[in-house]
Order: structure tokens, then C-alpha cells, then sequence
């Protein structure tokens, strides 16, 4: 008899485990295959000529009231034709954001004008960034997203060398494609149609934080590049 009842709650214990792992086999995450980033990072790759639309806000910008009470600020806008992106393939996972007008930094720095002095002279450099893909939550897209590096420079200003660090995100932001659009060539182009945003987030000398951006009521800088 209890022969009979040990079997009949190994039974039980073997049939529930069973029905565990049944369930837990339905939420497992799914990942793109080596094979698939590979493919899709070709089809981005290339140089895809431009422009920056770049959107600051700095001290001299006004603010006034709409008609519906809100308080609107008139930021600036310049436009930076000639320039272009560099997707590299899945090896390298970069992108280079090619020829960035860094003076246009020194309009929104105030908080130190040796800086600003220093950047208003800096020539056009590139931001790096890393990118990577993965399945979108419903599996039936895939997204694209970019770490944007850190931008480092070496300025002399106030008689001393200095060594800055300009920071930039992705603001939070990320990208998505259908399977058979990443399989595509020049692929990048439709997304750049319709244009991918970074924007300025903070400046250091050294390890000393100098400013930081897009907080409050501070300065701000977004950067839209969009394909000609």
C-alpha cells in the first residue's frame, strides 16, 4: 500500500515538472543568429551623404507664451549640408557620424569660457559610436540601436593643457526593421530618411564634470542627421 502511494506521488511530481518546463520552454528569449547580424550589418553598411539639423538652445535664446499659456522657448537651428555617415559591417559595429561641426559646442557652454573660447576654434571631428541588434519584444521586428563613444580632445586655453571629455547619448532611442528590410541593400538609407538623433549630454575636463545638458531650464544641443 504505501509502495503504491510513493509511486503514484512520483508520478504526480514527474507530471508537474513536466508541465514546468513546458511552460517555462514558451518564454524563452529568442536571438539572432550570427548568421542574421552578419547579413544585416552588410545590408547597412556603406556612406550615406547628408546633412546635420542641429537644434540648441544657449543664453540668448527667448522664451515666450503660446495662446495656450505654455511657456515656448525659440532655440536656434543650423543646417550642416556635405557631411555624411560611415556604417561599418558587423566586425567592426560602428557608425561614424562624420565631420560634426564641434564649435557649434561652444555657443551652448557658459560655464566656462576658456572652453568655449577653445571649442569656437576646434576643426570638424567625427562622434563614434557602437551599434548592435536584436529581436523587438514582439519578435516580429528587429531593432537597431547606437551607444554614442565619448568625443576626447586635447585644448590649450587659459596657458594649460586640458584634457576634455565631450559626452553624447542616443536619447534613448532605437530603430526598427522588418526582416526582409534588413535583407535589403543600403538598408541604413530609409532609416536615415527619416533622420537619427543624438544629443549633447555633458563636458569634462579631466574627471570634472563643466556642464551638463538638456536638464531643467539649461542649454541643450539635438543633432538630426538626415540622407540627402
Amino acid at each position: 500500500m504505501k509502495t503504491a502511494k510513493l509511486w503514484r506521488l512520483a508520478f504526480a511530481m514527474l507530471a508537474a515538472f513536466s508541465l514546468a518546463s513546458c511552460s517555462s520552454d514558451d518564454n524563452v528569449e529568442r536571438r539572432l543568429t550570427n548568421t542574421q547580424k552578419e547579413t544585416y550589418g552588410q545590408n547597412i553598411s556603406g556612406e550615406y551623404p547628408g546633412q546635420y539639423i542641429i537644434v540648441y538652445k544657449d543664453k540668448d535664446c527667448k522664451e515666450r507664451i503660446d495662446e495656450n499659456g505654455r511657456h515656448i522657448t525659440e532655440a536656434h537651428c543650423e543646417t550642416f549640408s556635405g557631411v555624411q555617415v560611415d556604417v561599418s559591417d558587423n566586425k567592426m559595429q560602428h557608425v561614424f557620424f562624420q565631420d560634426f561641426p564641434v564649435s557649434l559646442i561652444s555657443k551652448v557652454v557658459d560655464a566656462d569660457e576658456g572652453l568655449s573660447r577653445a571649442l569656437a576654434e576646434t576643426s570638424p571631428l567625427a562622434i563614434t559610436a557602437r551599434y548592435g541588434f536584436d529581436y523587438d519584444t514582439d519578435y516580429s521586428h528587429i531593432k537597431w540601436a547606437f551607444i554614442p563613444n565619448v568625443m576626447l580632445l586635447q585644448l590649450n586655453y587659459n596657458g594649460a593643457d586640458h584634457h576634455i571629455r565631450v559626452e553624447f547619448n542616443n536619447n534613448s532611442q532605437y530603430y526598427t526593421f522588418t526582416d526582409e528590410e534588413l535583407k535589403q541593400p543600403k538598408a541604413f538609407r530609409p532609416l536615415a530618411e527619416n533622420g537619427i538623433t543624438l544629443q549633447l549630454e555633458a563636458i569634462y575636463d579631466g574627471s570634472t564634470l563643466i556642464q551638463r545638458f538638456g536638464y531643467e531650464k539649461g542649454n541643450y544641443m539635438h543633432i538630426i542627421f538626415k540622407t540627402e
